[in-house]
């Protein structure tokens, strides 16, 4: 990898189409040079539904990197999201060497490897992010680094994430049109995790929530390591939907009324009133209560956190999430709602901060809307630099120019 070529990201989600360009600063450091940007076409929950507006999409963000920032981009990354992308525990075992009884490096190397061809339907399924849990040795269990010691049967417990191979295959479709070439895929939860967790943050605890339009990925961290991942099929657009039907009101309006909207029940805006948005169905000025509006869009939220707070309590891990709640994406900048997420989890919840080895979006409005996008940069970076990730993670170092 030549730490002076740029590396792009792509993601094509429900609500908007975002194209990256990252230049390294260190093997470890980026700084996201441009952020092209469009509403989304084609695209419902995170999957594509007409591949030809998809394209035009992908099209229009590449005539803005170029415009913008002078890139000529022709490879990308791809952020993958939506509630098909599925998580898989696997236990793996491998035989130590009889003469030796020593774990060697290559051993570990060679048991990972064989964890990532667990038994995953791959005429179907793609690989998006293979995450070790932990080692064990003969009957010895939670073996932290295993090489040196003696044994006979090496175990490795492994947590697969994957998404389905012709969902997949529309997202690359519609990039191609665009003449843009995925080269990898990655799992949106594990971008946004790279965004804004520190190594503390991991060892301590971490949910990291990316609040998306169509969809909402999590990923839970304990000791260090990736512990619980999935994609609520609930997002910002379900939350728009509600307001347009519970006031009748059109889809833009909804749109742009649920911005106005609080995440919790005050008793300040009790007996407040909001002025409708304009539209052309409408007659003249309406309002509508504040507190009618606040109560839809706190249901929705409130019933998004329940369900991500059931499978943290499924999993018995929500007493190890000691750093607490980091909420990012476009649904983070709904008013309070870190306290609705600190109610819900009982935990500290913030809206996240980016860390600080990525660079250049201290400027944007709001910064953890970029959390994906600006992590797949940071993974690319790091994957990029490690010769024992498999084919899934590296190589994307390709064909980003500078005009």
């Amino acid at each position: 990898m030549n730490l002076e070529d740029p590396v792009a990201a792509l993601e094509i989600g429900t609500s908007r189409t975002v194209l990256a360009v990252g230049e390294p600063i260190a093997s470890d450091r980026v700084r996201v040079a441009v952020t092209a940007e469009i509403p989304s076409s084609g695209v419902r929950l995170s999957q594509i539904t007409d591949v030809a507006q998809a394209g035009v999409s992908v099209a229009s963000v590449l005539k803005r990197a170029e415009k913008d920032g002078g890139y000529r981009v022709s490879e990308s990354a791809l952020v993958v999201s939506g509630s098909h992308v599925a998580t898989q525990h696997v236990t793996t075992t491998w035989p130590i060497d009889a003469k030796s009884r020593k774990v060697t490096e290559e051993d570990v190397a060679a048991i990972y490897n064989q964890s990532l061809r667990a038994d995953v339907d791959r005429e179907s399924r793609v690989l998006l992010d293979a995450q070790e849990q932990g080692y064990g040795l003969d009957d010895v269990e939670d073996v932290d680094n295993p090489v040196g010691l003696t044994g006979d049967l090496l175990k490795l417990n492994t947590l697969l994430v994957h998404g389905p191979k012709a969902r997949l295959e529309d997202q690359r479709t519609a990039a191609e049109r665009a003449k843009l070439a995925v080269t990898d895929t990655f799992f949106s939860g594990s971008c946004a995790a790279a965004a804004v967790l520190r190594a503390p943050d991991r060892a301590a605890g971490a949910l990291v929530i990316d609040l998306g339009g169509g969809c909402t990925p999590f990923t839970a961290w304990a000791d260090g390591k990736l512990a619980l991942a999935g994609v609520v099929p609930v997002g910002g657009d379900h939350v728009t939907n509600d307001v347009r039907v519970a006031f009748g009101i059109s889809l833009s309006q909804a749109e742009e009324l649920k911005k106005r909207a609080s995440a919790i029940l005050s008793p300040d805006r009790a007996d407040g009133r909001i002025d409708l948005p304009k539209s052309v169905m409408s007659s003249g000025p309406e309002t509508l209560s504040k507190h009618a509006l606040d109560v839809v869009v706190n249901a929705r939220l409130s019933e998004l956190f329940a369900i991500i707070r059931e499978k943290l309590d499924e999993a018995n891990l929500l007493h190890r999430i000691g750093a607490g709640v980091f909420l990012v994406g476009g649904g983070a900048q709904f008013a309070h709602v870190a306290e609705l997420a600190e109610t819900v989890f009982g935990l500290p919840t913030r809206v996240a901060t980016l860390v600080p080895e990525i660079e250049g979006l201290e400027k944007k409005e709001f910064p953890a809307a970029y959390a994906t996008i600006a992590g797949l940069l940071l993974l690319a970076l790091r994957s990029g630099d490690d010769p024992t990730l498999v084919d899934t993670v590296k190589n994307i170092w390709k064909k980003v120019t500078r005009k």
